[in-house]
């Protein structure tokens, strides 16, 4: 469970450094070419982002319900 959620923070900076890198780029070269494909990177580093924090939300429900059956067994 650990490397997941060591895996998914790592996506979760790498989304989050994306969108500033993008952002960055709109807000000093705005160029048409430029800023159609920012506003896909972003949409991805969005789409990114849920995907990784719903890994970590599912490695902490798991280790929960791992839990709760070793306090049920013991």
């Amino acid at each position: 469970m650990i490397s997941a959620i060591n895996t998914a923070l790592s996506g979760l900076l790498g989304a989050s450094k994306q969108v500033e890198s993008s952002a960055a780029r709109i807000a000093t070269e705005p160029t048409a070419e430029n800023l159609v494909e920012d506003i896909v990177d972003i949409k991805v580093a969005e789409t990114s982002y849920k995907a990784n924090l719903k890994v970590i939300q599912v490695a902490d429900d798991l280790t929960e319900e791992l839990l709760n059956s070793f306090d049920r067994t013991v």
